[in-house]
């Protein structure tokens, strides 16, 4: 086995813009596309669980009595903490052991958590009641892009992992949607008591709210989700685990795409999450818009225009792949991102709503490309015995970044540079940041890119 690794890494390149010609299974089935379709309700969900806290910014701070700085604590660092340490423990589980069971588990785990965030009455309980959010949903991401990996051909598997990709922007068009408006109908209303719990406040409510689908959908998941069999092995069908020598070689040998690829993606996300925790807030303080109103117009374009992103960039991914351009995953970001920049930089700044929703159109579109073709570009050049950790990987380092700081620079730049009265002025400043620096590292991770998958050929099974 260890001389089989050595001889994949070595790999010489051939073909440099030919994708690997190992068999092919034909189609996805019925039970395929109802795993996709399941794990993204499950994703977005998630997302919710955690983004909506971004649209209960003014009613937590007005009771915690808290500057933006640390509601930017809680919106990232407070997720971030357990999210990534255990991103690796748990796909670890997920390469070995049934990635159906950790899905489910995991839901329930956090929905249980979300409740729990109902429940407290200082910062520091809300904190850890977050934390524990991070820790149930650390292991989703692993076992659904392994999972996926083995339901789809190489293709296929764009278009499945763009609509999965496009969770985020479900759960926040959600989250904004139905969110928003629940917080303004409890803010004006009269006081609501429940038995045991006496009075609550409006985002008590909406915490307390969100954990009952997690618990459903976790049942559901553990009754109709099958497992998949495993595909695409470096080992063989032997099931004997890779040593940790192997892995630490596998990485080594491709630690300029993945380098680069990384770093991109922590720029991209930092922006993304900065502007759903923000923006909400930003059109009601700057603008003078009722929280329910900018909810659901943000809301709704989130879920349609970031679902349309993600769904268009796959086809437009699978398409290409057809044809034989390896690379397009991570060529299709990089254009995505040119175009991305100018966009963001200016959407802040503008006088009106109108403006600044008719900007967010495109920039919401063309966020939805990146997330899922970045994660397709990583399941190509890695065998199945890699595929949850080289994700958790992806998700220890892009995730703890940016989910920490997206939110967390938006209230600091907003408290330090413009005394709490510019969120515009931060979204914009972190955007001639973010953009630029994800642009120069995409562009020279294309060859190590195409690098990677001529070695995958070895023993990729599409």
């Amino acid at each position: 086995m260890t001389i089989e690794v050595r001889r994949e890494i070595a790999t010489p390149a051939v073909k440099a813009d030919s994708a690997p010609t190992a068999p092919t299974k034909a189609r996805a089935g019925g039970a395929a596309w109802y795993a996709v379709g399941f794990l993204t309700v499950a994703a977005s969900l998630s997302t919710i669980d955690r983004q909506v806290l971004a649209l209960m910014i003014g009613p937590i701070k007005r009771d915690f009595a808290i500057s933006d700085s640390e509601i930017g604590l809680l919106g990232g660092l407070a997720f971030t903490l357990l999210y990534t340490t255990f991103n690796l423990p748990a796909a670890w589980v997920a390469d070995q052991r049934s990635r159906r069971m950790v899905i489910s588990g995991a839901m329930l785990f956090w929905s249980a958590m979300t409740a729990t965030c109902g429940l407290t009455h200082r910062f520091i309980t809300l904190f850890l009641a977050r934390m524990g959010v991070g820790l149930g949903e650390a292991a989703l991401g692993p076992a659904a892009y392994s999972m996926m990996s083995d339901l789809f051909p190489r293709r296929t598997l764009p278009i499945a992992i763009g609509l999965f990709s496009a969770a985020p922007f479900i759960g926040v068009g959600v989250a904004n949607v139905v969110g928003g408006s629940v917080v303004q109908h409890f803010e004006t209303g009269p006081p609501v008591v429940l038995p045991i719990l006496g009075v609550v406040k409006s985002w008590q409510i909406l915490f307390l709210g969100l954990g009952l689908p997690g618990v459903a959908l976790a049942i559901l998941g553990r009754l109709t989700l099958k497992e998949p069999a495993r595909r695409g092995r470096v080992a063989g069908d032997d099931h004997t685990p890779l040593t940790f020598r192997q892995i630490v070689r596998f990485f080594a040998a491709r630690r300029a795409f993945l380098g680069l690829m990384f770093t991109a993606y922590v720029a991209l996300s930092i922006q993304g999450w900065g502007l759903f925790f923000w923006i909400v807030e930003c059109l009601v303080r700057e603008h003078g818009m009722a929280r329910g109103q900018a909810g659901l117009i943000y809301g709704t374009m989130a879920f349609s225009l970031g679902l349309a992103g993600s769904v268009v960039s796959g086809r437009v991914a699978s398409g290409l792949l057809r044809r034989g351009d390896a690379d397009s995953t991570m060529r299709l970001v990089l254009y995505a991102v040119l175009a991305l920049g100018p966009l963001a930089i200016v959407m802040p700044l503008v006088p009106r709503p109108w403006m600044i929703f008719a900007l967010l159109a495109p920039i919401t579109f063309l966020m939805g490309w990146p997330g899922g073709l970045g994660t397709t570009a990583l399941q190509f050049i890695v065998p199945n015995e890699l595929k949850g950790r080289v994700v958790a990987l992806y998700l220890l380092v892009v995730n703890f970044i940016s989910l920490t700081l997206g939110p967390l620079l938006g209230g600091l730049i907003s408290d330090r540079l413009f005394a709490g009265k510019s969120l515009g002025g931060s979204l914009s400043l972190m955007a001639a940041v973010d953009y630029p620096v994800a642009a120069i590292c995409l562009v020279f991770c294309l060859r190590p890119f195409r690098q990677a998958i001529t070695q995958a050929a070895a023993w990729d099974a599409p």
